[in-house]
């Protein structure tokens, strides 16, 4: 890392004192861009940010304060110089409380601006060192598809690192949307067993003869029209890993006889006499809190102590500070290049409003508004009203007379559904549940 990596922008609307700081940063070995007001640095900022801005306070428009607030909603990562003359020095030391790293007065000593600039470009570069780390342990860990710097997924990496070898089960809690099989796979691919395969079978929304099928297996004529043997994925996952996704919704018959498996480390195919001996590892991943679900009996006790003995709980994306726009900038380059588009950036309103949108769906939901928009966008930059609709502002219904929860709940899911134009996988990921959820809920209110 040298002072090349650092992009500084320097705003003042004295054209004479931008450029005079321009020339001085640029013969310092630095790359600079000089603006002389607050929305021409804007414009440039959304589609491509800057490590450093170094603004005057008092601008015509939009001030350094402002300038300031939308740097940081749009890059927290980014950090502010402010230049104020001495009649304004409050208003400088209100701006470090609001998260600029300093303050200059007027007029600029060189020597004192060069100090300055040394210890902001210090502590970016540590920061550039420091993430440049976390990527490379990332992939080494075998985690590339698994994005974000926060202390939350920094906590999570470590856990998957340390129960990866340990062969024990794993619960994987979280709200859909939150990652679970990507946590599924990377503790796999760490552990011992990562050179057999890795299964995963869903089980909510099955009936528990299909899932029974699914996971052991049956033998030729064991009922009518099996033709043939069938390998079911218990066996398939033999000395590797098995993913059990929505535990919870799996039937309290199956239950049992998963709890005889991980007693006996055996099975048996439907209508076969002879145990299959085995050896797998079961990852159990569920949206809902286990020990919750035992207090209710909706769950066995003696599977679930079988399965705890280590607990994974993943954070929701609006828990995750900071993650959001290193998501939101992995997926327009996912689907930049999977649509052959060439899209630089979200604009100002954009970016305004997937910062304050709650994600209820989590990452799969933000991936699916990403996709959902490069396909549909025409420019080189994502606007608002790229957006989908319940992102963008479209005008709601008010008033009206008050609605039941189920009311509301059937507006929501007809909303979301027009919004993606029928497409259940997207909507369920909008709405935060399971295709399989989706599908019911549907059928319940008749859409």
């Amino acid at each position: 890392m040298n002072k090349h990596a650092v992009r500084i922008a320097i705003i003042d609307d004295e054209k004479i004192s931008a450029l005079r700081l321009q020339e001085h940063l640029v013969e310092s070995g630095y790359p600079v861009d000089a603006f002389f007001n607050g929305e021409t640095f804007l414009q440039s900022f959304a589609v491509s940010p800057y490590e450093l801005v170094v603004t005057d306070m008092k601008l015509p428009g939009i001030d350094g304060l402002e300038i300031m607030g939308r740097v940081k909603s749009l890059r927290k990562e980014t950090e502010v110089v402010v230049i104020t003359g001495y009649a304004t020095v409050d208003s400088a030391i209100e701006a470090i409380r609001a998260g600029a790293f300093h303050y200059l007065t007027k007029p600029i000593r060189l020597d004192a601006f060069d100090s300055l600039i040394n210890q902001v470009v210090e502590k970016i570069l540590l920061r550039m060192e420091t993430c440049d780390l976390r990527a490379l342990i990332s992939r080494k860990a075998g985690r590339d598809g698994m994005v974000g710097t926060s202390k939350e997924m920094t906590g999570i990496y470590k856990m998957i690192e340390k129960v990866a070898p340990l062969d024990c089960p794993v619960i994987i809690q979280g709200q859909s949307g939150t990652g679970k099989e990507l946590v599924a796979r990377a503790i796999h691919r760490l552990s011992n067993r990562h050179d057999a395969p890795i299964v995963s079978l869903n089980c909510g929304g099955f009936s528990p003869e299909l899932i029974a099928n699914e996971l052991f297996g049956h033998e030729k004529a064991a009922f009518t029209g099996a033709f043939s043997a069938k390998i079911g994925l218990l066996e398939s996952a033999n000395h590797g890993t098995i993913l059990l996704d929505e535990i919870a919704e799996m039937p309290m018959d199956m239950q049992i006889k998963l709890l005889r498996v991980l007693q006996e480390g055996q099975i048996y195919r439907l209508g076969a006499n002879r145990p299959i001996e085995l050896d797998i590892r079961i990852l159990a991943a569920s949206n809902r809190d286990l020990e919750e679900e035992v207090r209710k009996g909706n769950f066995r006790e003696d599977l679930y102590f079988r399965l705890n003995v280590m607990t994974l709980a993943l954070p929701r994306l609006k828990d995750r500070e900071g993650d959001l726009w290193l998501l939101a900038e992995h997926f327009l380059r996912k689907y930049c290049r999977a649509y052959g588009k060439e899209i630089n950036g979200f604009a100002p309103g954009a970016s305004e409003a997937l910062g304050q949108y709650d994600y209820p769906g989590n990452v799969r939901e933000l991936e699916n508004i990403i996709a959902r928009t490069v396909a549909l966008a025409e420019g080189n930059q994502i606007h608002v009203q790229d957006l989908p609709p319940h992102l963008s502002g479209a005008r709601r219904a008010t008033g009206g007379p008050l609605k039941s929860l189920e009311e509301l709940e059937r507006d929501h899911i007809t909303k979301v559904l027009q919004a993606v134009g029928g497409q259940r996988e997207l909507a369920a990921g909008i709405l935060g549940i399971t295709r399989s959820t989706l599908w019911r809920k549907m059928k319940k209110f008749g859409l």
